[in-house]
């Protein structure tokens, strides 16, 4: 049951920072841009919230804190390798 957790709470974790990265209006992922709603941070804000409360099931408190943190910076600090190796695949094709 735990390792089921641990799962869950990394791959809504991960979905969490890529929907708030999505958000952001600097970002290259989307190649139409951010989302175009006006509270696009919505959606990763909740996952966020849910990844956290499912690591605290798991974790002590500072645990699952620091860990739900050093998750979605590591993932924050993917993305915009990928949003900008993306653009470039997107170039390349256009010409």
């Amino acid at each position: 049951m735990s390792l089921l957790l641990v799962i869950i709470a990394t791959v809504v974790g991960t979905a969490a920072a890529m929907l708030l990265y999505v958000a952001s209006p600097q970002q290259q992922l989307r190649a139409a841009g951010p989302w175009p709603t006006r509270h696009a941070w919505w959606p990763g804000s909740v996952l966020a919230v849910v990844s956290l409360l499912t690591m605290w099931q798991l974790l002590a408190p500072l645990e699952a804190i620091s860990a739900w943190l050093v998750l979605l910076t590591l993932v924050w600090s993917i993305a915009p390798f990928l949003g900008a190796w993306r653009a470039r695949v997107r170039a390349r094709r256009a010409t």
